[in-house]
């Protein structure tokens, strides 16, 4: 029977984009470069906001396979190009060790052993080695067997044994070497430059690469399990498309801006005066020639006046984070939410306060009252479109000084990316209260948090400020809360923390993250109204008071990984891998409810006394 092995679209992103391990049933493959896709036509995925910033023409979504080959997405376009790796595989029944090459391949099948007569099918060994350059290689398998042997065997055959009178880690797992008897087990394969005696250094490709595109490396792989957390980092864009229905003449500015030539024009803006200048004409005359614009009816004159209409804000890229300024205009968008026309990808709406005051009992009123002096604004995201593009990957380490591209360096003006629809809810917290909170909080109770943030090798978290951990800690309760009361799953919900001082941002969006069916069920908007909103808020802020690794979890100053949180653990704070974007890191109860010795450094500390006085 022939094997129908599919990925979900979204999975091409993550966590099986370019570079990442992908076991299916008992097989196990890697994601090959965008090169290697089948494409046809214009990227089917564009959001020019995004496109500016990762300085690309568009992205493209992995084509929906038509037939069960793999590798396959689902089901009208090319597979997604998928290699079998690691390339060893040893058989479950005789043990013996086969090394498996694409010309072996047969269409829908799977690997199998010949050297038994039960057609055992084979199963992928769970070491690889891969290096700080992204590259990644089996082990060889044939040399470990031979360490500190003298015999000069050159026909390996090898046999994958576990011997259980060695004990029951790695040194009970044995390569053994047929026709010389030599053997080596693996005890020492996990230990760091454990394959200095049998690898020089770094082979420079890909599993799917010919020698022949051998990179200079220079580095000394190290091994890792397949299912490793740190043998792929996939690095990841993200924006919110806050477009209302704009005009026509709106959307044809957004393809001028994103032509290669866009950028080199906007530097010359000052010595230009006019779009016959020949200075200009060098740049100009590529933008109209386009086919795309030219169907368009583009001419010199519009991207003139687009040049002059949009002005620096409009044209230039972010200088200094390119995260930041997409979140700077998400948080424009929220605050004032713009009025829908007909088609929009965003639409939403001021939660209205007013009315809800009403139906308060005189009990509520105080606790009500302070939870609009902490809370600024709610608005209810009715329709979200989000775009998630692949940047590239790390591997061992997120540093992204060793990013490698999705092409693996060679020259696209596309990523893949895909797209989810959904709802959320946004909440600004009061800026009056915030400044105040800040100036009031001692230094100290971030501390530990900040000395082991200049100590982490995750290049990607941002700087600890007590606003941004308020915000991250805050998310992370409510989004625990509303899979309670919304029923989504914890995988489904996801968050966007706007924190900068400088700009004036302190809120947070909890979203649907799913691209399937809980995609925008409603549910989640539900929750986000004013009589449902301020009890899941209540009721969050009085179950994060307790948690039931107390008092340890709120005593410990570290912990978590690389000891980046504080009173926050899987008992009371952490969510879903898939739902923050932050490694579940840099996150506090304290500052959120305060603590027994030092109850005012909460945020929330006088709601939750009057949450508990009304009880």
């Amino acid at each position: 029977m022939s094997i129908d092995r599919t990925v979900r679209r979204s999975q091409t992103i993550t966590p099986f984009g370019v570079g990442g391990i992908y076991d299916f049933g008992s097989e196990s493959f890697v994601a090959m470069d965008t090169t290697k896709w089948i494409i046809k036509g214009d990227p089917d995925v564009r959001l020019p906001r995004l496109e500016r910033v990762l300085k690309v023409q568009g992205f493209r979504a992995a084509s929906i396979a038509s037939k069960a080959l793999f590798p396959g997405a689902l089901r009208s376009g090319s597979p997604v190009p998928y290699f079998r790796f690691p390339s060893w595989l040893f058989c479950p029944n005789c043990r013996a060790m086969t090394q498996w090459f694409s010309p072996m391949e047969k269409e829908g099948q799977h690997p199998y052993c010949e050297s038994c007569g039960k057609k055992s099918h084979l199963v992928p060994m769970r070491f690889m080695a891969v290096c700080k350059g992204g590259h990644l290689t089996d082990i060889p398998w044939g040399k470990w067997a031979h360490i500190g042997s003298r015999n000069h065997c050159k026909n390996h055959r090898l046999e994958f044994k576990s011997d259980p009178k060695r004990g029951a880690g790695l040194q009970s797992l044995v390569v053994v070497c047929l026709n010389c008897k030599s053997e080596n087990d693996l005890e020492r394969l996990p230990y760091k430059d454990s394959l200095a005696g049998v690898m020089k250094n770094c082979s420079g490709t890909h599993p799917w690469q010919k020698r022949d595109l051998a990179e200079p490396c220079d580095q000394l792989p190290q091994v890792v399990q397949r299912g490793s957390s740190n043998a792929y980092y996939p690095v990841v864009a993200s924006a919110i498309d806050i477009r209302v229905g704009e005009k026509k003449e709106s959307s044809v500015f957004d393809l001028i801006k994103i032509h290669p030539q866009w950028q080199p024009l906007v530097t010359l803006k000052e010595f230009i005066k006019s779009y016959d200048d020949p200075m200009a004409s060098k740049f100009i005359g590529p933008i109209i020639e386009d086919d795309k614009l030219q169907k368009l009816g583009v001419t010199a004159e519009v991207v003139w006046e687009c040049l002059f209409n949009t002005g620096q804000e409009g044209g230039a890229l972010p200088a200094d984070d390119e995260d930041e300024s997409l979140l700077i205009d998400e948080w424009k968008a929220f605050i004032n939410p713009p009025e829908s026309l007909p088609g929009a990808e965003f639409i939403a709406v001021k939660a209205n306060f007013d009315d809800f005051v009403a139906t308060l009992s005189k009990g509520e009123l105080q606790s009500w009252t302070e939870f609009r002096r902490l809370i600024a604004q709610v608005t209810l995201a009715k329709k979200l479109r989000i775009v998630r593009a692949l940047k590239g990957f790390t591997r061992l380490d997120p540093n992204y000084e060793n990013l490698v591209t999705p092409s693996l360096g060679a020259s696209a003006n596309w990523l893949p990316a895909n797209e989810i629809y959904g709802e959320g809810i946004f909440i600004a917290l009061d800026p009056k209260a915030l400044d105040t909170w800040e100036k009031q909080l001692p230094e100290q109770v971030l501390a530990s948090m900040r000395n082991a943030r200049k100590r982490s090798t995750l290049g990607f978290l941002p700087e600890v400020t007590d606003r941004f951990v308020l915000l991250h800690t805050l998310s992370h309760l409510l989004i625990r809360q509303l899979c309670f009361e919304c029923g989504y799953s914890s995988s489904s919900l996801s968050e966007r923390i706007y924190s900068d001082e400088e700009e004036e941002m302190a809120g947070i969006l909890i979203y649907t993250a799913s691209a399937d069916s809980e995609g925008a069920l409603g549910g989640l908007v539900r929750e986000g109204l004013p009589d449902r909103l301020y009890g899941t808020f209540k009721t969050a802020l009085f179950r994060a008071n307790w948690c039931s690794s107390d008092p340890i979890c709120n005593e410990l100053k570290q912990q978590g990984v690389q000891g980046l949180n504080k009173s926050a653990c899987h008992a009371c704070t952490l969510v879903a891998e898939t739902s923050c974007d932050h490694a579940n890191s840099l996150l506090d109860r304290s500052v959120v409810i305060g603590t027994e010795d030092s109850p005012t450094i909460g945020y929330f500390n006088c709601l939750i006394s009057l949450i508990e006085g009304s009880i």
